[in-house]
């Protein structure tokens, strides 16, 4: 695929930004989920908070690119939708690991495997294309650590979508709304706290 330099600057510079937004308010509130008991150590500073990511709609691979600028330890599955632009070449030029996968059918790893999951404009495109997101929403619930955490930015609609979503599979589910904007009307930080029910 061909990307004009003005193009790929530009998204360089919105996940800069982006991930000093994410780190900004993931810290906190992963602070405050889990306080220090007493007798336990410092937590861990910020920068190891978080292990492994799957971007499921990584573009140009963008999000892993800004976290290894930031000096963040996570190691990122970069997913490239199967319907999408394939930039899948260019995230491999790049030096990182990445595949294609049709996120209308379950993504072939291990339950529990990743810290985080993130999603920027997955939601709406695969809307788009019929797919089922209850099944799509399932899926993200197994490959998630318990007590992971999901960041979706999308149209207005579509975050609304997630919160129903989110609702129907009992998850805590809060919306923190950034000022940052990526080809969506609104952009949105949602933090959800996986609490299965087996273990209330």
């Amino acid at each position: 695929m061909e990307i004009q330099p003005e193009e790929f600057y530009e998204d360089m510079q919105f996940w800069r930004s982006a991930v000093n937004n994410y780190w900004s308010l993931l810290t906190p509130l992963i602070f405050s989920d889990h306080p220090k008991r007493p007798g336990d150590e410092d937590p861990m500073p910020p920068y190891n908070m978080i292990r492994n990511v799957m971007d499921m709609n990584a573009n140009y691979g963008g999000l892993n690119a800004a976290l290894l600028e930031e000096k963040k330890s996570v190691w990122v599955m970069n997913v490239v939708p199967a319907r999408a632009t394939n930039a899948l070449p260019l995230i491999l030029d790049r030096g990182f690991v990445g595949v294609m996968h049709d996120w209308c059918e379950p993504f072939p790893t291990y339950p529990r495997t990743y810290d985080m999951l993130h999603a920027n404009g997955l939601i709406s495109h695969l809307a788009s294309e019929s797919c089922n997101m209850l099944e799509l929403f399932l899926e993200m619930d197994r490959i998630l650590r318990p007590e992971g955490w999901i960041i979706l930015s999308d149209t207005m609609w579509a975050i609304e979508l997630a919160r129903k979503l989110a609702t129907q599979l009992r998850w805590e589910a809060r919306l923190v709304f950034l000022t940052i904007a990526y080809d969506h009307d609104s952009f949105a930080l949602v933090k959800i706290e996986l609490d299965p029910p087996e273990h209330k």
